[in-house]
């Protein structure tokens, strides 16, 4: 085998141990690959080219951009004399890592947040129901309890993700020089 095709093959292999990294992290392995991919031209890359080198659909690498934008793995960067749009992506993992680590968490918080919000207000309501029964009542109340606990759980993986975000993370668990 020629030093090409073991390169081709070691490259290809990278690029699939990224996608499987990606799908660890609850990602889809596609964003993996396109991470791979930008990353080792050392460039932005126009969508027509990562389309080519994925062989996935314009339409599909669109949406692939547009999911890597939203965790921060990936923005759009403008190239003096094209029109096209063209990406580029952070090259530091630790930073990907907590991108991509918090960006799960961030949405889960917000969701539940919201939700024990509405709980906590139709319990309340039952209680102050002089139609409820006095079991309705204890049965809200203890209802609120555990919202309340619940509450504190997601305000505890908030200042988690903030641990990660501010890099406070670093001084505990510090990268290697």
């Amino acid at each position: 085998m020629s030093s090409e095709n073991k390169l081709d093959q070691v490259y290809n292999r990278i690029i699939e141990q990224v996608a499987d990294n990606m799908k660890s992290y609850g990602f889809p392995g596609t964003i993996g690959r396109v991470y791979a991919i930008i990353y080792f031209e050392g460039k932005p890359l126009d969508l027509d080219t990562l389309s080519e080198k994925t062989g996935m659909s314009k339409t599909r690498m669109s949406q692939v951009l547009r999911e890597m934008a939203q965790i921060n793995l990936a923005e759009k960067v403008f190239m003096k004399g094209s029109r096209k749009d063209f990406y580029d992506i952070d090259r530091d993992y630790y930073q990907n890592f907590i991108s991509m680590f918090t960006s799960n968490f961030k949405s889960v918080v917000s969701r539940n947040k919201n939700l024990e919000r509405k709980n906590i207000a139709d319990l309340k309501q039952i209680i102050e129901d002089p139609s409820s029964s006095e079991e309705e009542k204890e049965r809200a109340k203890a209802f609120i309890n555990e919202t309340q606990k619940s509450i504190e759980y997601f305000d505890w993986i908030d200042r988690l993700v903030e641990f990660f975000d501010s890099h406070e993370v670093f001084k505990y668990v510090p990268k290697k020089d």
